[in-house]
């Protein structure tokens, strides 16, 4: 492992969602009438009345940060399941760092992810976000696609960097 891959790992203790964030990573939806119950989980942390965990109109990247946050005693925003309502939380900031909450805006609605890293050549940023092609999992998109970057009140972003992510990822994929 070299240390920009160790880097990750390391940084997950000094931003303790990610840890809870990292831990997620392969819960996907259950095709047809059944659903995952830690995604209705998801759903209950957002205060999202849906019983499905599949389907367009049961988009639950939202309530993933939810519960991330809602799990290390962060109290998540009204109507926490609709992505575009994370602009509303904490502080934003100007660049993204590890840990901070991205939100951008995509046919439909809006999308919600944690940052993980960026490329080398800073054009592109790795979200481990929830119904990224219908799994928690660290997925690649363009950096010039996220609108709003925001961390909670009282977490001090300025000591905290964005390394250079070398791991698998998905590329960007759905999120409906």
């Amino acid at each position: 492992m070299t240390e920009k891959q160790a880097a990750i790992p390391v940084m997950a203790n000094t931003v303790p969602w990610m840890k809870t964030a990292l831990a997620e990573i392969g819960q996907k939806e259950v095709p047809g009438k059944k659903a995952n119950p830690r995604i209705l989980d998801y759903f209950n942390a957002s205060k999202f009345w849906g019983k499905d965990d599949s389907g367009g109109a049961n988009a639950w990247c939202g309530s993933f940060v939810a519960w991330v946050m809602k799990e290390n005693g962060y109290t998540p925003v009204s109507e926490a399941y609709r992505a575009k309502s994370w602009t509303n939380f904490g502080n934003e900031i100007a660049k993204p760092v590890y840990g901070a909450i991205g939100i951008k805006s995509r046919k439909g609605g809006g999308h919600v992810a944690f940052v993980v890293g960026k490329s080398a050549d800073d054009k592109a940023l790795f979200m481990l976000g929830g119904n990224q092609s219908n799994s928690v999992n660290i997925a690649r998109y363009k950096a010039d696609v996220w609108d709003t970057f925001v961390v909670p009140k009282e977490f001090d972003a300025s000591h905290i960097s964005l390394p250079i992510y070398t791991e698998i990822a998905v590329a960007a994929g759905s999120e409906a």
